[in-house]
């Protein structure tokens, strides 16, 4: 079995691939491949997560757009690399960035001929606790182009307003590519087990 992990950022997805992990799978963790591949390629400082999200900056940033696009192409690149192993190699979780749904469509649907695509959906709380914590400490979002400030708006209500249209276009877009959906009562509930995990994936099989 192959398990792609997609959702927003910070909902649980490196959570849920650490728990795989640890019942036998092999984790590909995708923020951790393109932090690499920007720092070997981009001679960025990145090693964490919170380092690309530091690199990347809010997109009221002068250096926002440039650096989107080329983490998104370091993502089409790590992407690749990962559809020709799930080719080959099965017992794999993909934890997937929350901007998979922005790239080539072509080679998402190559990902989803060998992986099952489990959406961890989110609610209108989990929503406001995700943009907070953006706030404070940013993972790196890609807006594509949903940031839209209006005039004599501060950035900090333009990311307010804009982030609930990105988290809702994004619910759209994930469910259209998953072939399970794990709602937060499910995915967000401790006393919910890997081996509840993988039995809500067989039952929808």
């Amino acid at each position: 079995m192959v398990i792609g992990l997609i959702g927003m950022a910070g909902i649980g997805k490196s959570h849920w691939a650490a728990r795989l992990a640890d019942a036998g799978f092999t984790a590909l963790h995708c923020d951790d491949l393109i932090a690499e591949r920007l720092r070997s390629e981009h001679n960025a400082d990145t090693v964490t997560v919170y380092d690309i999200g530091r690199w990347m900056g809010f997109p009221y940033e002068a250096h926002y757009a440039a650096r989107e696009r080329t983490y998104l192409t370091c993502e089409q690149e790590v992407m690749v690399e990962i559809a020709e192993r799930i080719a080959e190699e099965d017992n794999i979780v993909i934890d997937m960035t929350g901007s998979v749904i922005y790239l080539d469509p072509a080679l998402i649907q190559r990902i989803r001929r060998h992986a099952t695509m489990v959406y961890l959906a989110d609610d209108p709380e989990l929503r406001k606790q995700l943009l907070e914590e953006y706030l404070v400490r940013p993972r790196p979002i890609v807006w594509n182009g949903l940031y839209q400030p209006q005039p004599d708006e501060p950035p900090a209500a333009t990311l307010a307003r804009c982030y609930l249209h990105l988290v809702h276009d994004r619910a759209t877009r994930y469910r259209q590519i998953s072939d399970v959906v794990l709602e937060p009562a499910l995915h967000r509930n401790s006393a919910f087990t890997v081996a509840d995990f993988l039995a809500a994936i067989r039952a929808k099989g």
